[in-house]
């Protein structure tokens, strides 16, 4: 996977040390995801963090019904097919537009349809779950009093061993509300 670093305010930057270029912040986060263990969470989410992926939310017209007028199927063909009563499948439409609907019944549903269901969580900036991370640590971890003095032509290794440390400090770990058993 060909990851790409996420950029930060320069005045994050320059408030920690002279600024980093791209190039040295990018050979950085190329350096630090080798240590992010969890690079196939960040496979998963790839297909879903288009824009024209929309979020769910409710009180808006949910799949079920989109998919159902969209395959030109009558309700209560769906439910037949569903093996539940006409009134139990329009609950269904009405519990998903209010979010109310489990998993397992809207799996269902779109079984019924000939369809799958696809479900995922992402970040409401449409990075990736290490991008995510990789900001919060680089923003704390150019503060360090050790990046401030590292070798010009050794910052890109320098900063990377740092937000390594920092990712696995219990410390910092607690103040992100992180699990301590993740990424080690």
């Amino acid at each position: 996977m060909q990851y790409m670093y996420c950029n930060i305010t320069e005045g994050v930057i320059k408030g920690a040390m002279k600024k980093l270029t791209d190039e040295e912040l990018g050979k950085a986060f190329n350096i630090w995801i080798k240590s992010y263990t969890s690079s196939e969470v960040d496979d998963a989410l790839r297909p879903f963090l288009n824009d024209r992926i929309k979020a769910f939310v409710p009180g808006h017209q949910g799949w079920l019904k989109k998919a159902r007028n969209g395959l030109f199927l009558s309700a209560a063909a769906v439910s037949k097919k569903a093996k539940v009563s006409r009134a139990a499948y329009s609950k269904y439409e009405d519990c998903e537009e209010k979010g109310s609907i489990t998993l397992a019944t809207l799996a269902n549903a779109a079984k019924a349809m000939d369809c799958e269901l696809v479900y995922a969580i992402r970040p409401k900036s449409k990075k990736y779950f290490s991008q995510t991370i990789w900001t919060k640590l680089l923003r704390q971890g150019l503060l360090h009093p050790w990046i401030k003095k590292c070798d010009q032509k050794r910052r890109a290794e320098g900063l990377a061993y740092v937000l390594n440390k920092l990712m696995n400090d219990s410390k910092f770990r607690r103040e992100q509300g992180w699990s301590q058993q993740a990424n080690k």
